[in-house]
């Protein structure tokens, strides 16, 4: 058996609780059109306590050019899923923005990189090691593929709409554990002007990868330019498989608290999720961070991070 716990994690994307903060990871449209660069961070550190456990996470870089109504951007993901799988994404991205109205525009994204996947075996711990090659695989596995995504988002001063598909060159590969499916990403998010100094801004957001439906559902409170607290909810996320082979289902979902502050150009983050259900037995939290930083690049500063 696995040293420590044996949970293993389906081969799919992943979502985070605070990824909405910048967007570009999942949908190349979502750059945004403030006139800073935008470096951003979010880690995510699964099942607190367990040995082995997976751990995510993204870096995204862009800048918005309000002459050429385009943004750049590039964005790098790793996902260590469980003790021997690893997975690394990294794609440029390209944003074309078309005003519709004062105040409402259509974005259109193109993103283009290379997945990487990796299976390293002797990784696993074995209590027996003739256990190898049986009950778990013994061939070493690295492959490196062309990817590219495509979204498209809507933007008002009230309203955030978006939808994007991932991984486009999965459809014409045949599927393996080491390779990447199509997936798909839908949301949706409002801005509620309750006063000056609070903004009230619903979420909605939707994943898909062929195999697995996830949904979320959020609530955060900005206060000011300087602090924000959050609640939200995801369902049906990925099975689960133990040491003894059991297969683990969220039955009960995750809650999650998100709060952070923002301070001049810094932006820290904090969310932390209560899993419920099954794999409450066997971890009852997980943890995120994000960091971000938004530098001016003219004397005119953006009055909100869009990004």
């Amino acid at each position: 058996m696995l040293g420590g716990s044996g949970l293993l994690r389906a081969q799919s994307d992943f979502m985070l609780s605070e990824q909405l903060f910048s967007r570009i990871a999942i949908n190349p449209a979502g750059i945004g059109t403030d006139d800073n660069v935008n470096i951003f961070s979010l880690s995510k550190f699964y099942y607190a306590g367990m040995q082995g456990s997976p751990f995510s996470t993204t870096l995204n870089i862009s800048h918005y050019f309000e002459n050429a109504r385009s943004g750049l951007g590039a964005t790098v993901s790793f996902d260590k899923s469980g003790v021997a799988y690893y997975q690394t994404s990294a794609q440029l991205v390209y944003s074309y923005n078309i005003y519709l109205a004062q105040n409402h525009s259509l974005t259109l994204g193109l993103g283009l990189g290379i997945g990487n996947k990796m299976f390293d075996p002797n990784k696993h711990i074995l209590d027996d090691d003739t256990e190898r090659g049986h009950e778990f695989p013994d061939q070493y596995e690295n492959t490196t593929k062309f990817d590219a995504s495509f979204g498209l988002e809507y933007n008002n001063k009230w309203l955030t709409i978006g939808a994007a598909v991932q991984h486009i060159p999965g459809y014409f590969i045949e599927q393996t554990t080491m390779t990447y499916a199509p997936s798909y990403y839908a949301y949706i998010r409002g801005n509620i002007y309750c006063s000056k100094m609070f903004i009230l801004s619903p979420a909605v957001m939707y994943y898909y990868n062929g195999q697995y439906h996830v949904g979320d559902v959020n609530l955060t409170g900005f206060i000011g330019k300087w602090f924000w607290v959050g609640v939200g909810y995801r369902m049906g996320s990925t099975e689960f498989v133990d040491a003894d082979g059991n297969y683990i289902k969220p039955d009960g979902g995750i809650a999650y608290l998100s709060v952070g502050f923002e301070w001049n150009i810094f932006r820290i983050g904090y969310a932390c999720d209560i899993n419920l259900g099954q794999i409450s037995n066997i971890s009852y939290t997980n943890h995120e961070i994000l960091v971000s930083f938004s530098i001016p690049t003219s004397k005119k500063a953006s009055d909100q991070w869009d990004n």
